[in-house]
């Protein structure tokens, strides 16, 4: 349990501490500049961005800054509220749910890069269940 916190509370702390991220900047170019070179990668298949991910907010308009920022906020939000919320027991299943949803969205942008680690994290929340 305290090492699940501490990779989430030390996450949401290096993202707030990054203006590109914050801002959603980082994110809208990330997956800017995936749209247009995907078909040029040898391993397309290592990320998994949705084709309505990369049509509606993979542009670099101002909506799709708003919205990458909106994203980096909600991201950082769930990091820093998912341990407590997972040694509550009543909001407990929530906190599950929403922190699953989390990994299988970061597992999509880098799948080769972060399935062990998702798959450590969720699996950690077993250790909340005990607590």
């Amino acid at each position: 349990m305290l090492i699940t916190t501490d990779i989430y509370w030390n996450s949401a702390w290096q993202k707030l501490r990054s203006p590109p991220l914050r801002s959603g900047l980082y994110l809208a170019q990330w997956v800017h500049t995936y749209s247009q070179v995907r078909d040029r990668l040898p391993y397309r298949r290592r990320f998994a961005v949705p084709g309505f991910v990369r049509r509606h907010a993979g542009n670099l308009t101002d909506r799709d800054g708003r919205l990458w920022r909106a994203v980096a906020a909600c991201v950082i939000a769930a990091e820093i509220a998912l341990p407590p919320a997972l040694l509550i027991e009543q909001t407990m299943p929530y906190a599950a749910v929403a922190g699953i949803g989390m990994h299988a969205a970061f597992t999509c942008l880098k799948p080769r890069q972060l399935i062990t680690f998702s798959g450590l994290t969720v699996g950690a929340y077993i250790a909340f269940t005990a607590a």
